[in-house]
């Protein structure tokens, strides 16, 4: 493992819903401390699914805002992107600690700042500041981004869980603070559209933020994202006998339909220097994983690991590819999930996520 000097800052953003991110966040923070990195999530989604799944909430009661539920106590403890985010832009004092999940400190670790409902005040107060700018509130986006870089001495990576919002200006400054963006997207036609509208936002971001640019005389958001690339979540897969994961017809056709909208996007980043080359994305990430065109930015195709494997890592409170026999046991819903069977639908699935996974924390590390 290769110490780091200073935290890579990682944006994952699709302002189509449904599209697997908080699950890449998730797995990914995980590999990445299986690597033995330090690694921070952000939770900057109202929602609040990555924080449910770092508690390991998998219940309403668990879930409940009962004082004694498992949510009620963590929130008392755990301090929530709200509370961080007020300490930096409000003066405000917390004493509350930064979430760590369980694991083994011999390796990596993986921290969390939580979710929080309260995001939308955020929202209101920078919402207002940005259109309304005045020699008072001039360095508040500058102080946005320095609550979020501030931690970068002290982790590896830090990954961020956004909302699936292009009317979000929390989502607008994260774009504009960030080192690196991925965009994860599923097979289906939304995500392509949703490809060809990624242009649109990051100029509607770019253009409401352009007067807080950082320059030589003014501190200001650093407007420093590089485009990585592409992750297929929820790719079909099926077994040709081989003992090899290969993908259904329909996501190999629709890898080959993405060349076209994803090469818009990168040439709309490029012309705007937010794009890594596709020399630079081959060495990060080697050979582009899409069918007969190597020129599209696809990262990983990553399979769709079935509602049991699923189900039983949310009720354990770890990601997917933490999942072992042992775990699946404890849950009486799992008696049909075998992981012992190699060939079976469950240990391909695991073996095919966990090795995606695992490939695309490989390439973030040689960012």
């Amino acid at each position: 493992m290769t110490k780091l000097k200073n935290a890579k800052l990682i944006t994952f953003f699709n302002h189509k819903g449904g599209v697997g991110k908080t699950t890449l966040v998730h797995n990914l923070g995980f590999a990445l401390a299986d690597r033995g990195y330090k690694v921070l999530l952000i939770d900057a989604d109202p929602q609040m699914n990555l924080t449910a799944a770092m508690y390991g909430l998998s219940t309403s009661v668990e879930y409940s805002v009962d004082e004694e539920s498992k949510w009620s106590q963590n929130v008392k403890k755990y301090i929530s992107l709200t509370e961080y985010l007020a300490i930096e832009l409000k003066g405000r004092k917390c004493a509350k600690k930064i979430f760590r999940a369980k694991g083994d400190n011999k390796k990596g670790f993986v921290d969390l700042i939580s979710g929080s409902i309260d995001l939308f005040d955020i929202e209101v107060d920078m919402y207002g500041i940005i259109k309304n700018r005045n020699e008072f509130t001039d360095e508040i986006p500058y102080k946005f981004e320095k609550s979020i870089r501030k931690k970068q001495a002290q982790y590896d990576f830090i990954l961020i869980d956004t909302s699936p919002s292009a009317s979000s200006i929390v989502n607008a400054l994260l774009m504009m603070i960030t080192d690196y963006f991925i965009t994860p997207v599923s097979p289906s036609f939304f995500s392509l559209q949703a490809i060809d509208n990624l242009s649109q936002i990051f100029a509607n971001w770019m253009k409401l933020l352009n007067p807080y640019q950082t320059t030589r005389s003014f501190k200001g958001l650093s407007f420093q994202p590089k485009f990585l690339g592409l992750v297929v979540q929820m790719a079909k897969r099926f077994n040709a006998g081989t003992g090899k994961t290969s993908f259904s017809k329909s996501t190999e056709k629709w890898v080959k339909d993405v060349n076209v909208s994803v090469k818009k996007f990168h040439k709309f980043s490029t012309n705007h220097g937010m794009a890594i080359s596709e020399v630079e994305f081959e060495k990060i990430f080697g050979k582009c994983v899409a069918v007969d065109d190597p020129s599209p930015f696809v990262i990983q195709k990553c399979c769709d690991f079935t509602l049991h494997l699923r189900s039983i890592a949310e009720k354990a409170g770890v990601p997917v590819i933490h999942l072992t026999q042992k775990i699946c046991d404890k849950y009486k819903d799992s008696n049909a999930v075998d992981l012992r069977k190699k060939d079976g639908q469950y240990a391909r699935a695991l073996a095919s996520i966990t090795q995606s996974y695992g490939k695309i924390a490989d390439g973030l590390v040689r960012l």
